[in-house]
This record gives structure tokens, sequence and C-alpha cells, in this order.
């Protein structure tokens, strides 16, 4: 039996859209393979493994919150799935502010690596910067996120901005929810 991992819950699509656009992605599609955004509940290695396959079949990067009931109005974490030459990359981040007219960026819990998404929309690693490292980082990132969510509520309940829910099948696959099998 397959159990649905959807999101479309307000506040999960209110935080995906301002992470969106706190990294620095307008909220329009872009003309690139841009980043895509997605939250779940409870990140079992079968939904993050379906999530990895997806981003391989889409050629699409994604960050994804994590969620631990449906509930939650903020994610208990975030991971990223990054495609590389020959495979998929897997690994937990936070997003941090590097500077108040600054688009946010990604960094691992060891502050080891960082990732930003550049001019052209495409997810990039770079040097982690001192920035990234301060006290404080990820708390005022936080805020930003909460306070973008809050502002595009209204944007959400007009249907403007759309998510698509999806379902892991068995094997893995990601299908639209409305059409995944029981």
């Amino acid at each position: 039996m397959n159990k649905p991992q959807a999101g479309g819950l307000e506040a999960h699509r209110a935080n995906a859209l301002a992470l969106r656009l706190e990294l620095g992605l307008p909220v329009t599609a872009t003309g690139t393979s841009a980043v895509t955004f997605g939250g779940v509940v409870t990140a079992s290695l079968p939904v993050m493994e379906g999530i990895a396959r997806k981003a391989s079949t889409d050629r699409q990067d994604a960050v994804f919150a994590v969620y631990n009931t449906d509930a939650d109005t903020r994610p208990a974490w975030y991971f990223l799935v990054f495609r590389m030459l020959d495979s998929i990359g897997m690994v937990r981040v936070e997003p941090v502010c590097i500077g108040a007219e600054k688009a946010l960026v990604l960094v691992t819990l060891d502050r080891s690596r960082q990732f930003a998404i550049d001019g052209r929309g495409i997810l990039r690693e770079m040097p982690v910067g001192k920035a990234s490292k301060r006290s404080g980082a990820f708390a005022r990132a936080e805020l930003r996120i909460a306070a973008a969510a809050e502002a595009l509520a209204p944007v959400l309940k007009t249907g403007a901005w759309k998510a698509t829910p999806f379902a892991f099948q068995s094997d893995g696959t990601a299908v639209p929810v409305d059409t995944a099998a029981a």
C-alpha cells in the first residue's frame, strides 16, 4: 500500500515560496532549469530516495523542508538534492543570512559547504564565506523566511502560485497525488 507524502498545506506552501524568493529566485518560472522547492512530513529513506530520483529524472536540483507534522508551520530542517556529473547528492542544509540586502544562501550543518543561486537561477556551490559562519545567521534567515511567508499568504489564497502535490509509488517513482495507486 502506498502512503502518500504530499505537501500542499498552506503554511508549507508559503514557506516554499518564501524560501524561493529569499534565495533570489522570482515568483514566476525562470528560463533555466532552476531549483525546485517542496516540503515533506517525515523524510524517510524511501521518500528521500524518491525525491532524488525525481531530481535526476527532472534534471532539476531541489530544496525540501521537512516537517514533523502536517500542523507544523515551520520546518524542522531542510535538505538539498543536487545533481552531480554521474550521481545525485543529498545533504542537510540551513538557510543563512549573509547580509540584509543579499539573497540567503544554503550551508551544510558542519559549515563546510555553501550553495547559492546564481544570476541565471542555477544552484552553485561556492567557498564558505565568513558571513555564513556568523552567530545568528540562521536565526536571521528564519526570520526573513517567516516574514516573507506571512506576506505571501494572500498570494497563495488567490491560487496564483500552485503547488504540485505528489506521492511516491512503491518503486520510488513520483506521481501526481490524484493518480497514485492505493
